[in-house]
């Protein structure tokens, strides 16, 4: 018996049987998986694969429905409207079906539509109301007409070329979703006005797919109960709406709160797994086909406790999927501990929806990209001797490669645990310490991956070991600030708080800092949790008082803010750059910054250098030269990291085999890190 027994176990959807409760949203993942005449490549052909070989029961894939021509800002989606497109489609369903699992087709209407194939893609919408600066063209009955049978044909297709069923997207702000909520169509004839009449082309569209595809071709409705848009839909009037969608045809209710606009966090690390549940839970309460909760759910035993308390019957999802195709497995199989979970970094939503590139970055798995047209593991002919000089994400990921394409690696971590920059970015980020635990789990299954921890290395260890290759992927250096009083004794630097996590407490002066800084590195380095670390932040006023002047708007920055103003803090942030918050990811960039400008007790200063540390604050000076003095306890400068090459330069002669990894290179974000450590060990 499985411990999930629920989200294990198979469901009926309309003429569909899911072989288990997990499904996968609709997704574009870019350039590289479509050409841009959208056709799909072998990338996405094996993306979609490595996902249903997972265990994934049901595979939403977003379709154009109309010609495309893909320029600027647009995704390259496949085709899917002509015959001449069934040869690859039929390719897409194979690669799905024949590991038993299911794909459905979402013919692709959330943003702009072009009503004859030499017009422009442009944004469309019942009437020219709007919520944004965006003004929709308005549909005339001629262009719904139209409409209607663009995504009618597109589901044909899909049938002709054996997909599962098609998904209807009236959700997140489209144009079914336009038409259905009053924040978007004043229209005054059928299609406006009641509710019924803003549900009407919905319900048009759903009719006319079954009248051409049978009433046995499964329909699955993608839609907003709840739009966290002024004016919108709510819950009392979304509570009609699934009886509406049900007599249309509907098989499932594909649940995806909030449209595109909405100012509220949907999908963030701060959003607790499994919280959009409440909105599956009031659907479920009228509904009398299967419910699909979204957004937000990355851990199994919080997807089978919403099954268990019936709060939704299928578990939807994308970046659980996208961190580990074999999630789904491993939860049916009972091995929960060896998913790599999504650590909700937003990397791949970042990259993908708001800044149109391809799907190539996750901060967990590095086989995404081009990476997907090799194999995952490739065992070597000569197993070789791999020494890898640092254990956070770059180092750990190399030495998981190594290991597994048969090498004899060690892990070399000058610090008592592993995990690097990890152990101390999951105090401000606890969801990152799944990494760390995963990690661990490897290491205990796996003993073969050797590990020397509290060990620094040098050029005569390495020369002492003999490796046949090295891996060097020790972080970077920390950014420091030069200006009268940095070295103050209420300044705390990046790397502070990792050097007195691994026991080597940094110097500082007077002699409650040192007593400080000595007894919590003794402590810490064999007591050491992050929620201990938070406790013990939230309860003392050291090492980071009451008023904290943060030097440095970037992600640490801002995260050590988020984190502090949980502990009633008193901030000034201080960056030389316009924004703060200036290399945060797109998907938490509003939402840290509009919470920072929202708090009475965060003061934000872009465009402002710091000119003076002094034990009573810091003097800063402005843009147009003047100065304001902030009195402050503590003066953090989370600055970033520089490139740290000292050691990787003084093996390059003596070592013929090296790769260099991560911020030590090339100071970025975690996921560049991960690929970059798998790159070089599917090199060695």
């Amino acid at each position: 018996m499985t411990q999930f027994p629920i989200l294990s176990s198979p469901i009926k959807v309309g003429s569909l049987t899911m072989r288990n409760r997990m499904m996968t949203t609709s997704m574009s993942p870019g350039h590289g998986y479509v050409t841009n005449e959208g056709v799909p490549t072998q990338r996405l052909l094996n993306y979609l694969e490595e996902r249903a070989a997972g265990g994934t029961a049901l595979i939403c894939q977003t379709i154009a429905f109309y010609p495309r021509i893909v320029t600027g800002h647009l995704h390259p989606l496949p085709l899917g409207f002509s015959n001449e497109h069934l040869p690859y489609l039929r390719a897409m369903a194979e690669r799905v079906q024949k590991h038993g699992g299911l794909i459905i087709g979402q013919p692709y209407a959330v943003h702009d539509w072009k009503p004859t194939p030499d017009a422009d893609e442009e944004y469309w919408g019942p009437s020219t109301k709007t919520i944004s600066k965006l003004i929709p063209n308005p549909m005339t009955k001629e262009h719904i007409e139209t409409f209607k049978k663009n995504v009618v044909q597109c589901a044909v297709t899909l049938q002709n070329a054996g997909w599962d069923g098609v998904e209807v997207m009236a959700g997140v702000g489209g144009i079914l979703n336009r038409f259905m909520s009053p924040a978007t169509n004043d229209r005054t004839d059928e299609y406006g006005g009641s509710l019924e009449n803003r549900c009407r082309l919905t319900v048009e569209v759903m009719t006319e797919i079954k009248k051409a595809c049978g009433q046995d071709f499964t329909i699955l409705v993608r839609w907003s109960p709840v739009d966290f848009i002024k004016g919108s839909l709510e819950m009392e009037e979304s509570l009609k709406i699934v009886t509406i969608l049900e007599k249309a045809g509907a098989a499932l209710h594909n649940l995806a709160p909030g449209w595109h606009e909405t100012s509220v966090p949907l999908t963030t690390k701060d959003i607790q797994d499994g919280y959009w549940s409440w909105i599956s839970e009031k659907i479920k309460t009228v509904a009398t086909i299967p419910v699909t909760t979204a957004y937000r759910n990355t851990d199994p035993d919080v997807m089978e406790e919403i099954l268990q308390k019936k709060k939704a019957d299928i578990i939807g999802g994308l970046r659980y999927n996208i961190a580990d195709p074999e999630f789904a497995n491993k939860v049916v199989e009972g091995r929960p501990e060896d998913i790599n979970r999504c650590i909700c970094c937003c990397r791949c939503l970042d990259d993908v929806i708001s800044q149109a590139k391809p799907l190539n970055y996750c901060g967990v798995n590095p086989h995404l990209g081009e990476e997907l047209e090799k194999p995952l593991i490739t065992k070597t002919n000569k197993a070789k001797k791999v020494m890898v000089i640092g254990s956070g994400p770059g180092g750990f990921s190399a030495a998981v490669t190594a290991a597994r394409r048969g090498h004899q690696v060690t892990i070399y971590e000058r610090g008592p645990r592993v995990g690097g920059c990890l152990v101390m970015s999951s105090i401000f980020s606890p969801i990152y310490d799944r990494l760390n635990t995963y990690y661990k789990t490897i290491l205990r299954k796996h003993p073969e991956i050797k590990v020397e921890l509290n060990t620094t290395v040098t050029p005569e260890l390495v020369k002492s070991v003999k490796p046949d290759a090295v891996v060097v992927a020790i972080g970077g250096h920390p950014v420091d600030l030069d200006v009268p009083g940095a070295g103050g004794g209420n300044v705390i630097k990046s790397h502070d708080f990792l050097e007195m996590l691994n026991g080597k407490p940094p110097q500082k002066p007077g002699i409650v800092n040192k007593v400080m800084w000595n007894c919590g590195s003794v402590f810490l380095k064999f007591f050491y949790t992050p929620d201990l670390a938070r406790t013990f932040m939230a309860k003392f006023p050291w090492p980071l008082g009451k008023k904290i002047a943060i030097i440095g708007g970037g992600l640490p920055g801002c995260e050590l803010g988020k984190e502090m103003m949980h502990h009633d803090r008193d901030l000034v942030i201080i960056d030389d750059h316009k924004k703060i918050g200036h290399d945060v990811g797109g998907s938490d960039r509003f939402h840290i910054t509009s919470a920072f400008k929202k708090s009475p007790h965060v003061t934000l200063e872009p465009l402002t250098k710091v000119k003076e540390i002094t034990n009573q604050g810091v003097k800063v000076v402005h843009e147009d030269g003047s100065e304001v003095f902030y009195n402050v306890d503590t003066v953090a400068i989370t600055l970033g990291f520089d490139k740290n090459m000292d050691l990787a330069d003084s093996l390059m002669h003596s070592i013929k085999e090296l790769y260099v990894v991560g911020d030590c290179t090339n100071p970025a974000r975690m996921a560049d890190a991960t690929k970059a450590g798998y790159l070089a060990a599917s090199q060695i």
